[in-house]
């Protein structure tokens, strides 16, 4: 990661929520809730369209 990508708000929040996600989701199938499903499914989308974001961004600075 370089700084053009730290400091872009969407591309970290989204990292972050992905990884917040996907703790509830842990969280939630330790506890046998059928709901972890969800919550880890969300998460992969988040974190995909987060990458994606990311290598545009990576990708326009012209390295």
């Amino acid at each position: 990661m370089n700084y053009t990508l730290l400091k872009d708000a969407k591309a970290m929040s989204g990292f972050i929520s992905a990884i917040v996600l996907s703790i509830i989701g842990i969280g939630l199938a330790m506890k046998d809730n059928s709901y972890w499903v969800f919550f880890i499914v969300i998460s992969f989308v988040i974190l995909m369209v987060s990458v994606f974001r990311a290598d545009k961004l990576y990708q326009g600075k012209g390295r």
